[in-house]
């Protein structure tokens, strides 16, 4: 009995030995709480990543949440519990973060459409080059990388709070504000009840390269490492593509976009990093396909 016992105390010690080192083997992974980012593409593309990089990662909502990205970004650096981030590539951010270089949205967001006050759409209809868009106002987020790309090719930018963008773009304290293709058509189609009158343009688009990208911790070289190569087998498999095409922002983009009909106005981005302008071609989106 007593052998038997001792057996028993044994295989519980054991068992959970064991169930400690499982436990240990999973590395936590906290994502930016603010938000709802669990149903952007953005977290999607992740958990695939975190899937196909073979290793045991948990994702788990920061105990603080970031409301602007550039809060977001300096607690990553500062080393707050925050591991990892997803907003546009710009040299500023690879500074103080390392980038996985992979373009989590195809740089689709680089594709801009407007959202203006309706009545107005005869005044965009006459814009044929970028000298006369020059004479509208651009609104854009608070802290926004595409500010200053837009400010550096001579287009008058206002900013503020993504919330208050929509009410001051049928307010005329703006002309016109930016959207990526795959969120112009979706925010539209929420925000018009709130803030009648306001529609997507339909004649043009500004173009940059651009593209939304997870960035680390530069402590944490070997999680970037892990999600570029589970990036890379999602893209060799087809997975990637799957998830990408099913989100629905992405899904309306392509399917009421009208990116080869419409005027294409292109910019450069000076503030894209040299890892991202080297990306495979690939992984870039071609409305012309």
């Amino acid at each position: 009995m007593l052998k038997h016992s001792i057996l028993c105390a044994m295989a519980l010690a054991a068992s959970c030995l064991f169930s400690g080192a499982k436990a240990a083997d999973k590395l936590e992974i906290y994502y930016n709480s603010a938000g709802g980012k669990e149903k952007t593409l953005g977290y999607q593309v992740l958990q695939l990543a975190i899937e196909k990089s073979g290793k045991s990662y948990v994702l788990k909502p920061s105990p603080t949440g970031y409301s602007s990205n550039a809060g977001m970004v300096d607690a990553i650096a500062n080393g707050a519990q925050i591991d990892i981030g997803w907003v546009n590539a710009a040299k500023a951010v690879s500074a103080k973060l390392l980038s996985v270089p992979f373009p989590i949205d195809r740089g689709l967001g680089g594709y801009r459409l407007f959202l203006i006050d309706g009545a107005r759409q005869g005044e965009f209809s006459r814009v044929k080059t970028l000298d006369d868009l020059k004479s509208f106002i651009a609104l854009q987020g608070t802290g926004w990388a595409d500010v200053d790309v837009m400010r550096k090719s001579g287009l008058t930018v206002r900013t503020g709070p993504q919330k208050n963008l929509y009410r001051m773009t049928m307010g005329r304290r703006g002309d016109y504000f930016a959207r990526g293709v795959n969120e112009a058509l979706n925010e539209q189609a929420k925000q018009v009840a709130d803030v009648p009158g306001l529609a997507v343009e339909k004649t043009l688009v500004l173009q940059y390269p651009s593209a939304s990208i997870f960035y680390v911790s530069k402590s944490r070289p070997e999680l970037r490492d892990d999600l570029m190569r589970g990036l890379e087998q999602a893209w060799r498999d087809g997975s990637f593509e799957e998830v990408f095409l099913s989100n629905p922002d992405i899904r309306l983009a392509l399917e009421k976009g009208d990116l080869k009909t419409r005027t294409i106005l292109k910019i450069p981005n000076p503030n894209l990093p040299e890892d991202i302008l080297a990306m495979d071609a690939r992984y870039w989106f071609d409305p012309q396909k």
